[in-house]
């Protein structure tokens, strides 16, 4: 049986990287010693060889300023992540069709190593009865994180047309990660607003819910009614870039420290980039071991028990 890509190595094992001082981890990046540094990039994406170009072309129509910064395959991402010092991605999927539910799982189950966590998606669209087939096989494999956009899905977070789905999702133990906020490709869309992330939070307290971009992108004065509930965890990516590190600071200040995950949103900001902000933030060094890796590698213990 090939070894689990769940078996994240103990900090002890990395004398030099996140242990004692956050200073440490500054030297070690900046001089070079990236293998002594564990992190996790909670937020990236890819696709299969064959499609990937055509892909990023056609969401590069509707990026604005983002441009890719990979080729957006597999090897592009380990390519990223060596350059950054990350050594695991999670990866999303998304099925715009309700055709992709098991294609996304066979890719998903391709591209699964120790490096590299995929989550499934499901479409609104699916059967129940397909979805649980996705659920239990993904679960027998160690994955346990659903994805969803509002947006390219065509439902509200907070739908009652979805609660059936999110109630069989909890029920096999999985996490939800929902794009939220604005999507420059939707400009008028409201599917994944905070205020309907905090609605779907108080409806399914024990459903874990990873919500995007600090809550909600560019809802980053609404995104603090997320704060306060421990079913919710939030990842970083695309803020950094929209916002000074003072704005950020005050935004993450709404979120318990212990639920704030690393994300850069790869192929659209460039990984090592990311790590360097995060890195010269003005906050303690502690809270940047827990953002760059700390956090995350805590949440995926709880999501990574392969099923013999």
């Amino acid at each position: 049986m090939r070894r689990s890509l769940f078996a994240l190595p103990s900090l002890k094992q990395y004398p030099g990287s996140f242990q004692g001082t956050g200073s440490r981890v500054l030297e070690c990046f900046h001089t070079g010693a990236v293998s002594l540094i564990i992190m996790i990039d909670f937020h990236t994406h890819i696709f299969p060889e064959e499609i990937a170009g055509n892909a990023l072309d056609l969401l590069s129509e509707h990026s604005g300023k983002y441009r890719p910064h990979t080729d957006g395959t597999l090897a592009g991402l380990l390519r990223s992540m060596d350059k950054a010092g990350i050594s695991l991605s999670v990866v999303s999927n998304i099925a715009t069709k309700p055709a992709q539910l098991y294609p996304i799982l066979d890719f998903s189950l391709r591209i699964q190593s120790e490096r590299i966590y995929p989550m499934v998606s499901i479409h609104p669209l699916n059967t129940l009865n397909d979805a649980e087939d996705v659920l239990i096989r993904a679960k027998k494999l160690g994955i346990r994180g659903v994805k969803f956009h509002p947006m390219y899905q065509d439902f509200g977070i907070d739908s009652r047309e979805m609660f059936n789905l999110y109630d069989m999702i909890r029920g096999y133990g999985f996490f939800v990660m929902f794009h939220t906020g604005y999507d420059i490709a939707f400009p008028d869309n409201t599917n994944g607003d905070v205020e309907r992330v905090k609605t779907l939070a108080e409806a399914f307290r024990d459903l874990t819910i990873v919500a995007t971009h600090v809550g909600g992108w560019r809802q980053w004065d609404r995104a603090g009614i997320l704060g306060g509930y421990e079913n919710i965890h939030t990842e970083i990516s695309m803020s950094l870039t929209e916002m000074n590190d003072s704005t950020f600071i005050r935004t993450i200040s709404h979120f318990d420290e212990d639920h704030i995950l690393f994300g850069t949103d790869s192929p659209w900001t460039d990984q090592k980039e990311m790590v360097d902000r995060v890195l010269s933030l003005r906050i303690p060094e502690d809270l940047k071991e827990k953002i760059l890796y700390r956090n995350a590698r805590n949440f995926l213990e709880r999501y990574t028990r392969i099923q013999r």
